[in-house]
């Protein structure tokens, strides 16, 4: 975004533009986010700067309402608004990904004298997911085989597949993917 509107405002430097539209982008999402009117937010927002003025200099009236002015003018930008909606949509769930890992090892067997040595092993792969439920960080594990893999990595290329056969849709209708 600071990219395509940098030709627009070419007194301000690119990365002073960046950290302007990341502002702005924040702004967007926490409302999005927060669940309340834009009236409240708008409220919240600058009493959060009045309280965080009162060290330096008192914010006046006018100021307040010249600066709620200004922050009610940002969240009506309608493209950052919808992108923000768009991705608390995309996020709506009681569980949100977060990361994941495979953990493989080799799991040796024993017979049932175990001071000898292994009669073999077994290849053990662990997947670890890693998502947010709520405000808390969770994980859990699943134990996988090799063949599992094979499975896995097929449902992911066949979920790929599908987006792209899903954006080649909506691009038909005129529709423009909101997306991450």
């Amino acid at each position: 975004m600071a990219k395509r509107i940098s030709g627009r405002v070419p007194d301000v430097q690119p990365r002073d533009l960046k950290a302007i539209v990341d502002t702005i982008y924040a702004l967007h999402y926490v409302r999005e986010f927060s669940d309340v009117k834009t009236s409240k937010f708008l409220g919240d927002l600058v009493q959060a700067v009045r309280d965080e003025s009162e060290s330096k200099s008192a914010l006046v009236p006018a100021e307040a309402a010249h600066l709620r002015d200004r922050f009610k003018r940002l969240l009506e930008i309608e493209n950052i608004r919808l992108l923000s909606k768009a991705l608390k949509l995309q996020r709506d769930g009681e569980r949100l990904y977060c990361e994941a890992k495979i953990l493989s090892d080799i799991r040796a067997v024993f017979h049932d004298d175990v001071s000898s040595k292994p009669a073999g092993a077994v290849l053990s792969h662990t997947l670890k997911l890693g998502y947010h439920e709520g405000r808390e960080h969770k994980e859990f594990f699943v134990v996988l085989e090799s063949a599992d893999l094979d499975t896995l990595k097929e449902v992911i290329e066949r979920a790929h597949a599908k987006a792209k056969t899903l954006r080649a849709l909506l691009a038909d209708t005129g529709l423009e993917d909101l997306g991450m």
